[in-house]
């Protein structure tokens, strides 16, 4: 069966895994959780669908968002027997998309990781994760809101089902004034619509103002992305995408990122470096 991300419709269903955690090669990662299969959010700029092998979800992107119901059991089997690291929650799926409203997996999960002496790195694009501000504490969190850019016309076009940019403000700020850590992911970094200094600017003095550092990303033309991205925006705005030279407009925006960076005093990397 196929399923089309823009057909309004969302298809959810629980399954059994095996495995709650496993080993991370992303930088600053020792393991990871994602407690859903597929997400909700159906950004067009996705590279999920890229890199796993179901056709079911390349197919179905934001339409399809498979439950893992006894996560938290097979954690509890599986953390005794590991050594704690830092733990991204989530990195192929968004650990508070709508789905997490009824199966709440997230507080059950920080309390296990968290009494077991691992370190936590949230990414959200959910101001969801205000929900568990009470049990979200101490110095082995770290609270990353992923805010691509500040305005609603380019998040209601490309992050359609995620929460507006001034909800995911609101919880880095409310966070921030808490004392934990945060961060801003900025990416991807897309030509023409969210590399503008005005956005940068904005960015940087949330960042300054929250205290948070900014990990940002180049966007990444992969097949199945590019089709999805083209569908939605058509096909002259993807081609003037591709003719602003991905490449040339990621250097170009990682300079003022670099150069704003030092006038605000805010740390930055890149997602992969």
């Amino acid at each position: 069966m196929i399923f089309y991300q823009l057909d309004n419709i969302v298809h959810y269903r629980r399954i059994k895994c095996k495995s709650a955690i496993s080993k991370s090669t992303l930088p600053g990662l020792d393991y990871t959780i994602n407690p859903y299969l597929g997400c909700e959010h159906g950004c067009i700029y996705c590279y999920v669908p890229d890199v796993i092998r179901s056709k079911e979800f390349q197919n179905g992107w934001g339409s399809i968002v498979y439950a893992k119901e006894n996560i938290v059991e097979a954690l509890l089997k599986q953390i005794r027997a590991i050594k704690p690291g830092v733990t991204g929650y989530s990195t192929v799926t968004d650990p508070y998309q709508p789905y997490e409203r009824k199966m709440s997996f997230a507080s059950k999960i920080i309390e296990i990781l968290l009494s077991h002496k691992f370190r936590i790195s949230f990414q959200t694009k959910s101001s969801l994760i205000l929900r568990d501000i009470d049990i979200i504490r101490g110095d082995n969190v770290e609270v990353g809101l992923t805010i691509t850019s500040l305005d609603k016309e380019f998040t209601k076009k490309f992050e359609p089902n995620s929460s507006p940019p001034e909800e995911r403000v609101q919880a880095l700020e409310t966070f921030s004034e808490k004392g934990i850590k945060t961060w801003i992911f900025y990416g991807p970094i897309i030509y023409g619509f969210n590399d503008n200094d005005e956005n940068l600017y904005n960015l940087f003095k949330l960042a300054k103002k929250t205290r948070s550092y900014i990990m940002y990303d180049k966007l990444r033309l992969k097949p199945i992305l590019s089709k999805r991205m083209e569908k939605v925006l058509g096909e002259d705005v993807f081609e003037k995408i591709k003719r602003g030279d991905v490449e040339q407009c990621f250097k170009k925006t990682y300079y003022k990122v670099i150069k704003l960076g030092r006038e605000y005093n805010v740390k930055v990397e890149p997602a992969f470096a």
